[in-house]
């Protein structure tokens, strides 16, 4: 399997990293509230923490660019904060009615915060309150999309719901359509296929398929994810590459002429394969991919070349091979069995709060230890 470009070694617990938009440069959200920023080289393989934004009193669970200076984040504080990168100062911050979950920039002045209760809201251009507003969830909401139309928000929720917001309204004169209850949490959310289909992953590690302007019940799923499927970024129009619960990553085929719908193959493992991947960000030329888990190290970085390969067509054994047999790993020249369903789901909970139900009794040691350090919190 595919190997890490680099590890980086945050001080604490990270629940988010993301790219910085042109520079060598990671920002980590951190669970004390802080966000570290981590430059990286890798021609030298190496990597160190450049600079640490404060500001959150609690811990941070997502942090994104809004420019080449400006940082929005929010966590457990209710808080969303703009920080300037440059000043090393906060230039903005709103409290929030519930703690802040997931966090989208739609422009650079413009950004969206789900919250644990359901939620969501939208500030733009730091004025004092957010512009738009809605609460018609019933549970957190866990990631959020654009619509190719610009207008458009989808929001995956915990109460078991896809959401369609107008951005510019606000209440329910702004909730375009709202999806019948799934059965099931939804963890993560793409929009594919140029804007006609919605991808989300679940507690039970079913992916459901919507249809753009059908958004009331699935139209088609993809099984074979053991466990919860807690992150997901878009390669192309038919591909994504999954993070779930078991700490592995997999290339996805959606609706793909040639592939179908289908795991195409686990593409690799976070070191820290005991713990689940939070979430998944590409670079911005999409090359480079990082990963977000609880174990140490908490962020790595990837290549997505393999996983482009393998939604192209070539087999995971032509593209792994050389590398196996180089490393002198019979195991490695095997193809995994993606769709191993004996494992039954974990209970996905809220960040901070809810990491305790990833364990269950006669799990793995190091679930036990993470589940019994986030449940303190």
């Amino acid at each position: 399997m595919a190997a890490p470009l680099l590890s980086i070694s945050t001080k604490e617990h990270t629940f988010e990293a993301q790219f910085h938009p042109s520079r060598a440069l990671v920002a980590c959200a951190t669970i004390t509230g802080e966000v570290e920023l981590h430059s990286f080289d890798l021609d030298q393989c190496s990597e160190e923490l450049s600079q640490t934004i404060t500001g959150h009193k609690r811990s941070c669970r997502a942090a994104k660019w809004m420019s080449e200076s400006i940082l929005a984040s929010t966590g457990a504080d209710k808080l969303a904060l703009l920080s300037d990168l440059e000043s090393d100062k906060q230039v903005w911050r709103c409290k929030l009615k519930s703690a802040g979950y997931c966090l989208l920039p739609l422009d650079d002045q413009r950004f969206a915060v789900g919250d644990d209760d359901g939620g969501l809201r939208i500030f733009e251009g730091r004025q004092p309150k957010a512009t738009v507003s809605w609460f018609e969830n019933n549970d957190f909401i866990a990631d959020l999309a654009m619509g190719t139309d610009g207008t458009s928000l989808c929001a995956a929720s915990g109460d078991g719901t896809l959401a369609v917001y107008d951005i510019r309204k606000s209440g329910e004169k702004g909730l375009i359509a709202m999806s019948d209850f799934q059965d099931d949490e939804l963890l993560s959310i793409v929009v594919l296929r140029r804007g006609t289909k919605v991808i989300c992953g679940t507690q039970s590690g079913m992916l459901p398929i919507f249809s753009w302007g059908d958004f009331g019940d699935q139209k088609d799923r993809i099984k074979g994810h053991p466990m919860s499927i807690d992150a997901m970024v878009k390669l192309d129009e038919d591909g994504i590459i999954t993070g779930s619960s078991d700490g592995k990553l997999r290339v996805v085929s959606v609706h793909s002429k040639s592939l179908g719908s289908n795991i195409l193959g686990v593409l690799t493992e976070q070191d820290a394969a005991d713990y689940p991947i939070e979430r998944l960000a590409l670079s911005q030329d999409g090359a480079q991919m990082l990963s977000t888990s609880h174990g140490k190290p908490s962020v790595q970085l990837w290549s997505t070349e393999a996983a482009r390969r393998l939604l192209n067509g070539e087999s995971w054994k032509s593209i792994f091979e050389a590398e196996a047999a180089e490393a002198g790993d019979d195991e490695t020249l095997a193809e995994p069995d993606s769709s191993d369903e004996e494992e039954q789901p974990k209970k996905k909970r809220r960040k901070e709060k809810k990491k305790g139900k990833k364990a269950v009794p006669g799990g793995n040691p190091k679930q036990h230890q993470a589940a019994k350090f986030f449940a303190g919190l």
